[in-house]
Parts: C-alpha cells; structure tokens; sequence
C-alpha cells in the first residue's frame, strides 16, 4: 500500500447529479455508482491498481470493483461521494464487506500515509499500530494464496537479480559493458515506481537489500550514481514500508 493523492473529480459529477443518484440508492437499492465514466476515474486514481492490495487491476481474474470506503449502509448519503469510491480488488472489497469505518477505523491511503502504519517483515504487512492492525485483519492484507505467496515470488527475483548486478559489477569499468549494465540496473529500480504493482514491497526489498547498499556506494565513488539514479531513488523512498 503507497500514498495515493486524490484527483479532481470528474466534471459529470456534479453536485446535482450526485444528489440525484443518491436518491435512487435510497429509494431502489440500484448500484447507481456503476457508470462507465464513473468506473474509469475510479481506476485510474490509483494507477490500475487495487488502491490496497497493489495488485493490477483488469488482468485475468483481477476485477476492479468500486469499493465505497465508508459502507453504503448506513452511510448512504457518501455513495456518490468522490473520495469515497475507490478502486480495489474483488477480494480486498469482499474481504472489508461492511466493515464500518467511522466506527472501527482502518487506512484510507487516500488521506492516510502507510508508512505511519505498516512495515514489511517476511513478504508480511506488519503493523505499527491498532489501526495498521485492523487494517490487516479486515483486508487479510497477509492472505497466503492472494498475497504473501505472489509477494515472495516477487521480492526473490528482486533479490536475485540485486545479487546478479553486485556480482558483475566489474562491468562498470568496461566501456562496452558499463552502459547496458546501467540501464538494466536502472530498470530494475523503476519496477519500484508507484505506478507498478507491489510497488511498496519492490521499494522496501530494494531499499534494504545490501547488494543494492553496496551498489549505489561504488556507483558512488565511480561518479556514476547520476541524477536519473537519483530519481529512482527518492521514488523508492517514497513507496517503501521501512
């Protein structure tokens, strides 16, 4: 889970409009957030991705469902509320249910920065604290099949290829070697970006990993840590759970 920033809402849904679906909601229980405009602003406010679990969203089985993050009932007046639709998974919206937030609050990564919750231990959602716990349990953020087992999967290759690079990073000082040898290394740090999936976990492996310590050290002392390296570190600082 990264810290999401909320867009400017759609023109078409303008106040009356809201107002005008809402009434239908009470009066017929109709799923009246279900419009196709609606649906691709709401995807698309968090990059294609659950806006919890980080999984992309669209793929295979990976259905995106309009998640109301305070509960339609009994928080009927909020079901047209920008900022209250969210995009998640099937699983993380059938996971939270009814769950009532106003009363047993868990994180909005819309209005709550993740890192003041969560920390990764073992592929795992760690918490910092009784909401960060909550959280945990109602998304079952650390779900072995849905989660931690893809996470794994994941953070290994990271670590892999991070101990691939620090064992050849002889080619640094060969001249036809060193330019391929950088952009792959820089690739490899963009799959930590906030628009890529398991964006947080990338971050965190990369961040902690000591054959990526002792990488950016020699790149370093050989004055090839550049301004896009740079870049693509402050954007894993900003996704990682540490």
């Amino acid at each position: 889970m990264i810290k999401l920033e909320l867009p400017i809402k759609p023109d078409k849904l303008t106040p009356e409009f809201q107002a005008a679906k809402t009434q239908e909601f009470r009066d017929t229980g109709n799923l009246v957030w279900n419009i196709p405009w609606l649906k691709e602003a709401v995807f698309n406010m968090s990059y294609g991705k659950c806006c919890y679990s980080e999984i992309r969203l669209g793929e295979e089985s990976k259905y995106m469902e309009m998640e109301h993050f305070h509960p339609k009932i009994p928080y009927s007046d909020e079901v047209m509320q920008w900022g209250n639709l969210l995009p998640a998974s099937k699983k993380c919206n059938a996971n939270k249910g009814s769950h009532d937030t106003i009363k047993e609050p868990i994180v909005n990564p819309f209005v709550d920065n993740p890192k003041d919750f969560f920390y990764y231990r073992n592929f795992r959602y760690s918490p910092k604290n009784e909401i960060a716990k909550r959280t945990i349990e109602v998304l079952d953020l650390n779900d072995r099949n849905h989660f931690v087992n893809p996470r794994f999967r994941i953070a290994n290759e990271i670590i892999e290829l991070l101990e691939d690079y620090k064992e050849n990073s002889d080619h640094i000082e060969n001249d036809r070697k060193r330019n391929r040898y950088i952009s792959r290394l820089k690739s490899l740090l963009g799959q930590g970006n906030r628009k890529e999936v398991y964006s947080a976990l990338v971050s965190t492996i990369i961040l902690s990993d000591e054959n990526f310590i002792a990488l950016e050290k020699l790149l370093i002392e050989k004055n090839l840590w550049d301004v896009e390296f740079e870049t693509l570190k402050i954007e894993l600082v900003f996704c990682a759970l540490l």
